[in-house]
């Protein structure tokens, strides 16, 4: 699977909407994939939407910890 770069910079207002359509479809082979293993499609998209905010939560609590880690190691 290759993926590729952005076209956009972090800081322009399309640069999500430029990731969605270079990930669009890979989540259609996901989904479809799934479907065809017998999954129904609205438990697919629920499983994708759920995965997709663990893992916006999972690097929230990273950027955390990070920033805790370096600011404990500025007071020493």
């Amino acid at each position: 699977m290759s993926i590729p770069s952005p076209k956009t910079s972090p800081d322009q207002p399309d640069h999500v909407l430029d990731c969605e359509f270079v990930l669009e479809p890979y989540l259609h082979e996901i989904a479809e994939r799934a479907q065809a293993a017998g999954w129904r499609p609205d438990v697919v998209a629920m499983a994708l939407g759920g995965l997709a905010a663990a893992r916006l939560e999972m690097l929230e609590a990273n950027e955390e910890t990070g920033a805790a880690i370096r600011a404990r190691r500025k007071d020493h």
